[in-house]
């Protein structure tokens, strides 16, 4: 049988005759750490406990989103904010839910924030008060919609500024634009679109109007007094009645049209200069992280689009005769 026999260091011949001096000092120290250590054990759940519990490191707050259609446009928006947000999402389409009470429907989920996607859902959103709407894909910042204070949002809206100075780029040879405007939709806009026009040099011909029936004859009223056309985003001027009067007069009258969004562009309009759909939700869903996160119920953000897109429809460009320099065509999204 082996025997496990454990080695000892002999005293060094120092040490003779004085005693183990070394030991109590060190229990003391042994001692000291075994109380540290002790009560950082009891302060780790505590601090974890804290962390834990703050929103930012909980679970995913929920989020209810209604939708005004089911479009592409509309999907993008979508993707973008699950892409962003961190959240789970219940996802309604408005025709689905507008027979019932849309208000409870939504309620039922018990969501932290509420993305609203296109004019008519946040139309419903409007009448819940005490949960953070988010809103997306409408044209403007409305007055009555900043005063309620739940109320966030990024719309589709692109300064004037910025649009005139894409319509000189693309059409430099432009000294008149045209627009047709209804002062209760797109008054403020035109109103700040003169100015820019104005320090720019360039001559302004904008026409309210206050029926969509009025803008076949006032477009007509334009033929050789415009270089290009500006199509705003006024529900008055733009729709299924009149849009059609709109290209006419610009295959007509060799007069590009200036739209805001890629759909007119695949209709027959020359150019738009819209936003990213995609980029839009992205942006939705960091306002909702924002207002989640600091515990803001009555949150109140309103935000630009932070992407922008030129389209070109270079077809319609060959017919209206209008060359487009390369440099531009190459920034942009060019539909044939």
């Amino acid at each position: 049988m082996y025997k496990c026999h454990v080695l000892t260091p002999s005293p060094h011949p120092s040490h003779q005759g004085r005693g183990n001096i070394g030991e109590p000092h060190l229990r003391g120290k042994a001692y000291l750490l075994e109380k540290i250590f002790i009560r950082f054990l009891f302060i780790i759940p505590s601090l974890l406990l804290l962390f834990l519990s703050s929103p930012s490191f909980s679970d995913a707050f929920e989020a209810a989103v209604l939708k005004s259609a089911d479009i592409k446009p509309y999907d993008d928006v979508l993707k973008g904010f699950k892409r962003s947000c961190d959240c789970n999402e219940s996802v309604f389409l408005l025709s689905d839910i507008k027979n019932r009470d849309t208000q409870d429907t939504i309620l039922k989920k018990k969501p932290d924030v509420i993305l609203t996607i296109g004019i008519e859902a946040l139309k419903y959103a409007q009448k819940i008060k005490d949960i953070p709407v988010i809103y997306t894909m409408i044209p403007f910042h409305h007055s009555h919609i900043a005063r309620q204070k739940n109320i966030s949002g990024v719309c589709m809206f692109i300064q004037p500024e910025r649009q005139i100075d894409t319509i000189l780029e693309v059409f430099p040879d432009t000294k008149r634009i045209g627009l047709i405007y209804d002062p209760g939709n797109t008054g403020e806009f035109v109103h700040d679109a003169m100015d820019a026009a104005k320090s720019k040099k360039i001559e302004l011909v904008a026409i309210k109007i206050f029926k969509a029936k009025e803008v076949p004859s006032i477009i007509e009223s334009m033929k050789n007094k415009i270089d290009v056309f500006w199509m705003l985003p006024d529900t008055t001027i733009v729709n299924s009645e009149t849009i059609e009067a709109i290209l006419l007069f610009s295959f007509r009258n060799k007069t590009p049209v200036f739209a805001f969004s890629k759909k007119y562009v695949e209709m027959g309009a020359t150019a738009a200069l819209g936003i990213d759909p995609y980029d839009m939700g992205i942006q939705a869903g960091e306002i909702a992280k924002k207002l989640f996160t600091e515990g803001n119920a009555r949150g109140h953000i309103l935000s630009h689009p932070g992407k922008r897109v030129l389209i070109i429809n270079r077809k319609i460009a060959n017919k209206l005769r209008l060359k487009i320099q390369e440099e531009i065509l190459r920034k942009a999204d060019v539909y044939e």
